[in-house]
């Protein structure tokens, strides 16, 4: 009987550090309006929840082939908008890398400049070109405008890259230009690890100081933003921490036993 409540109690103990470890996507659709410009065959919203895409046809996904299958886009248009809701808080944390607590995914990808050679001059194909906004909510009624001085727009910089970690931001210091003359490799060398996408930190908000947000609205005013997925950032140790304290409740009921 004492193996057994040891089993349960080492089970709950488990279950109770998943939520705070595990990856975090949008779970569900508040709202979502086309706008202007969009294929009707990219209007079904739930395409943005869940995982960003990591397999294109016949081929992962990489900074030079990006989604492109209605099944994993939602497409956003001059007028229109697109609101997420997380079941999980997305936490405001300067601990993360470069202080980004979520990023979104698009179907942004290098133009190979020297195809089939897979040579990036830092152009982009598929990324959007007008302008975006993105505002973040606790409560779903109230939402708060990141600073569009810092945010950056929706669906560019930087293409997915199905290798690496998608909860991992790329260094936002970096500019198109860096990528010029890449190849995949040196590519990923400045991703260091990273699976893509553009990120933003919730400090940006104007007029509120938030813990923490449940809700992310896309706004595009000008031009079309495609969206695969909106990914959190964990803040570095999570998972360490959670199994350097697993490791400790092992060690001590085997003491115990």
């Amino acid at each position: 009987m004492q193996k057994i409540h040891s089993t349960l109690a080492l089970a709950s103990f488990v279950v109770s550090l998943t939520p705070a470890v595990r990856a975090q996507y949008a779970d569900s659709v508040v709202a979502y309006t086309s706008g202007i410009g969009v294929g009707a065959s990219y209007t079904n919203p739930n395409s943005a929840l869940g995982a960003p895409t990591t397999f294109i046809g016949y081929q992962n996904s990489d900074p030079f082939n990006a989604p492109y299958d209605a099944a994993q886009l939602v497409s956003v248009g001059a007028g229109g908008s697109l609101t997420l809701h997380f079941n999980t808080p997305i936490q405001n944390t300067g601990a993360n890398p470069f202080g980004l607590d979520f990023t979104i995914f698009g179907n942004a990808g290098f133009v190979d400049a020297d195809y089939p050679n897979g040579i990036a001059d830092g152009s982009l194909y598929g990324a959007n070109e007008g302008v975006t906004q993105v505002s973040v909510s606790a409560d779903g009624v109230n939402f708060y405008l990141l600073n569009p001085a810092l945010a950056p727009t929706v669906d560019g910089l930087f293409p997915a890259d199905s290798s690496g970690n998608f909860q991992l931001p790329v260094n936002p210091a970096l500019t198109a230009g860096d990528f010029a003359g890449k190849d995949l490799n040196g590519i990923r060398a400045l991703y260091n690890g990273s699976g893509g996408g553009t990120s933003y930190d919730i400090s940006w908000a104007q007029g509120a100081s938030l813990g923490s947000v449940s809700y992310v609205r896309i706004d595009v005013l000008t031009g079309k933003s495609e969206i695969d997925a909106v990914v959190t950032v964990p803040e570095p140790g999570a998972v360490s921490l959670g199994m350097l304290s697993l490791g400790a409740f092992v060690f001590a009921r085997r003491k115990n036993q």
